[in-house]
């Protein structure tokens, strides 16, 4: 069976004809009427004269390709599109294209769009976006239904492409979202211009569209298609006088190889569009393990919403200690899950997809709670109070959440303000969207330190000190990891050291793990180290035991 492009609707409305040259030799009535002519008065005309720019030059460009010998995609299907009526008004129409083999004129019945419902109320026919005019995410699975029906393998393949626009990233400060229709609408006039006779354009959803493509077996997917389409999306945009370059993900799927039947080659292109989204925007093409990785993430995430009500969560404590003394002077809360069936999980296993997850809101304000309660107890048996350092979940970090979870902490607690460390990273700092400025400034007015965590591995660090009141730095662990492959590191080391000096700011030196590591962060200048050298991160009891305090630990969950 070959693959064709399956017909839709009824041409008992308006019927206009086309010769070769694009000139329209025949119009009905009903037709003339639509567009507010009498027949006579368009026969000889090129149908270009019957839509609106800039419609009318991609049409016109598409009607000389299919005088070429290409045959147009949208030829035997229907389609809403905008019509131009005598007195420049537009007007939403249903139109399909026939073909006559014998004499290559093309036969257009159209219709409008909207129609009176049967019960008097007004309506719009499904499977056409309203927004753009292309055909719709349920059009679309009706067509594919239709081609894969008892498709012939030895026929060319049917692929789909998905891509979806992330359209405000990087542009948050300069657009108004009120812009989305009109970038929706550019994108789609832009990507519709990419429709050949094998290559059919679709919207999916608020920021997505997908393309349905026909090429033959064995080739490579999708070859010039996908270059074409991300040629498209990447040269910039001007949308309300501004110029926007667009980030967007891009996955595909191909039957039978990736699906033989609708639903499932749809679903195996959408997760391969998650995986290019979670692969910083690379194409990606569907393949099985795909689908095992989500499956896995479906799977850690309910079990995450179990841990939370089932308390399965601990924090343990890594101590930061001073260079010069030795003594531990601050605690780093670092959280666990203990999993019912896994064992004791450190964060690499489940943190990203806590992070991604509202349940991070929850966690997150445990956390602060556990962590300033635990060591307020911890503090009233010493002569030296503790600070505690706390990291902070994307989630959290918005200003009506984070300065009142912190302000509850402390309250509940009792720990003075000034032994609370926040740590936050710079990804979180630098996106647009958690208006950090806002964010720091209230945070500052809890009377908490400030951490700007991972220092020296972003190119936004020094653009987030100048901007915003950051009290201590926390050196990455890799620029100790490299002190053994060259002088660099060292020279780096002693600059951020000099810096954080010359700012007034306090640091703290990840990476820790020999006597010889130590002396060498002390002799450059840093006054508190973290790692393996002093302590591993452990559990409340055995921290308790470091510390010299036996038996005041807190009830986890409290």
């Amino acid at each position: 069976m070959d693959y064709s492009w399956p017909t839709r609707g009824a041409p008992e409305d308006g019927v206009v004809a086309i010769d070769a040259q694009g000139r329209i030799d025949y119009l009905n009535a009903a037709a003339a009427a639509l567009f507010g002519y009498v027949p006579e008065a368009l026969l000889g005309q090129l149908l270009e004269v019957l839509i609106p720019e800039p419609q009318a030059a991609v049409h016109a460009r598409l009607r000389r390709a299919f005088a070429a010998g290409k045959a147009p995609l949208a030829i035997g299907r229907m389609r809403a599109v905008r019509g131009r009526r005598r007195d420049g008004s537009e007007i939403a129409l249903h139109v399909m294209l026939k073909r006559d083999a014998d004499t290559g004129r093309v036969f257009a019945f159209v219709h409008p769009l909207e129609r009176p419902s049967r019960g008097g109320g007004g309506g719009r026919e499904t499977g056409e976006d309203p927004l753009t005019g292309l055909p719709d995410r349920r059009a679309l699975r009706r067509d594919l239904d239709a081609m894969l029906t008892g498709a012939d393998p030895t026929q060319p393949q049917v692929c789909l492409l998905f891509a979806e626009i992330d359209p405000f990233a990087g542009n948050r400060a300069a657009v108004d979202p009120a812009h989305h229709d009109a970038l929706m609408r550019a994108c789609a006039d832009r990507l519709e211009r990419l429709e050949t006779e094998a290559m059919q354009l679709y919207r999916s959803g608020e920021d997505g569209f997908v393309f349905l493509m026909v090429q033959e077996t064995g080739a490579a997917m999708p070859g010039p298609q996908l270059a074409r389409v991300m040629a498209a999306l990447r040269a910039p945009f001007e949308i309300g006088g501004q110029p926007l370059h667009l980030e967007f993900g891009i996955g595909h799927a191909c039957a039978p190889e990736h699906g033989a039947h609708a639903g499932e080659l749809i679903a195996n292109a959408a997760l391969a569009l998650a995986a290019s989204k979670a692969a910083f925007n690379r194409p990606t093409g569907y393949d099985e393990s795909l689908r095992s990785r989500v499956e896995h993430r479906h799977r850690l995430l309910r079990d995450l919403r179990a841990a939370v009500e089932r308390r399965e969560f601990e924090l343990f404590y890594q101590p930061q200690v001073d260079l010069i003394s030795g003594e531990i002077v601050a605690l780093e809360a670092l959280l666990r899950w203990h999993h019912p069936e896994w064992g004791l999980l450190l964060p690499g296993a489940f943190m990203e997809v806590l992070s991604a997850s509202e349940l991070s809101l929850a966690v997150g304000d445990w956390v602060l709670r556990e962590a300033c309660t635990q060591v307020a107890i911890w503090n009233r048996h010493r002569k030296t109070p503790l600070t505690v350092a706390v990291n902070v979940f994307p989630r959290q970090f918005d200003r009506d959440i984070l300065p009142a979870a912190i302000t509850r902490a402390l309250a509940e607690s009792g720990l003075p303000p000034r032994l609370l460390d926040i740590e936050i990273t710079e990804n979180i700092v630098i996106d647009p969207a958690t208006h950090s400025t806002e964010v720091f400034e209230a945070l500052t007015a809890t009377g908490v330190a400030l951490v700007l965590d991972d220092f020296g591995t972003g190119y936004a660090s020094l653009t987030c000190l100048a901007r915003h009141p950051v009290h201590k730095l926390k050196i990455d662990k890799s620029f100790v990891a490299g002190l053994d492959t060259g002088p660099g590191y060292r020279a780096i080391l002693k600059s951020l050291q000099a810096l954080a000096g010359t700012l007034g700011l306090g640091t703290v030196v990840e990476g820790v793990e020999t006597a010889e590591t130590a002396a060498l962060m002390r002799d450059f200048g840093f006054a508190v180290g973290q790692g393996f050298f002093w302590n591993r991160p452990m559990a409340r009891e055995d921290c308790a035991r470091a510390l010299g305090i036996v038996g005041q630990v807190v009830e986890a969950w409290a």
